[in-house]
């Protein structure tokens, strides 16, 4: 189930972001993967997952051009309303793309793999177009932290699979060795913990990752 695809859940997705902890959260998120692009020469990027296209702009703002895909027409459809430069958008199937083979340098998705149905397919569409030497950074769901523990009570999170740190490093292996950093502490109150005493008292929500392809 996708509820990715209902008109009313992409109209409010990044309500989200206006709160308090939607921008506490968003800052750490960002503040990961932008480590791991700061290790990359700008250039395009394929984005899987793109959504309301939260990402992309960032992304852009970082320097990419990005080519955004996404399956649901509602969430891209907020996407475009954005009017982001330097990026397009592009309605398709994250398992089935419309690119030759080596075509992109870098490719992107955050907390994408968790709604897919068969996370393989994706990563050997992944492989097919990434050009050797070439990066995939991905942001991902802990299936250890407290969210996790708590997502079959969660409309969006109920449908979704998690993933732990040593699941993330088996799927990326294909590529190369993975780098994995860690952020949103999150207690069993759902009090964020980031920079705190306690932090490393729980897993971490979000799991940036970067794999350069062999």
């Amino acid at each position: 189930m996708n509820i990715y695809m209902d008109q009313l859940v992409a109209k409010n997705y990044d309500r989200y972001y206006q709160t308090g902890i939607g921008k506490f959260v968003d800052r750490v998120e960002k503040a990961l993967i932008r480590k791991y692009l700061n290790q990359i020469f700008s250039c395009e990027m394929l984005e899987l997952g793109c959504g309301t296209g939260h990402w992309t702009r960032f992304f852009c703002e970082e320097g990419f051009q990005v080519t955004a895909i996404d399956e649901s027409g509602a969430m891209l459809e907020q996407a475009r309303m954005k009017n982001i430069p330097n990026a397009d958008f592009l309605k398709a199937d994250a398992a089935s793309l419309p690119f030759e083979d080596q075509r992109f340098s870098v490719i992107s998705s955050v907390t994408m793999f968790e709604f897919v149905e068969n996370v393989d397919r994706i990563l050997d569409e992944i492989d097919r177009l990434l050009k050797p030497g070439g990066y995939l950074v991905a942001g991902w769901l802990n299936a250890l932290s407290e969210t996790a523990k708590s997502k079959d009570s969660d409309e969006t999170f109920r449908h979704a699979c998690f993933y732990t740190p040593a699941e993330i490093e088996r799927l990326l292996a294909r590529f190369g060795v993975p780098l994995l950093s860690y952020g949103v502490y999150y207690s069993s109150g759902f009090e964020l913990l980031d920079g705190t005493k306690n932090q490393n008292t729980v897993q971490p929500a979000f799991i940036a990752s970067l794999v350069q392809k062999n």
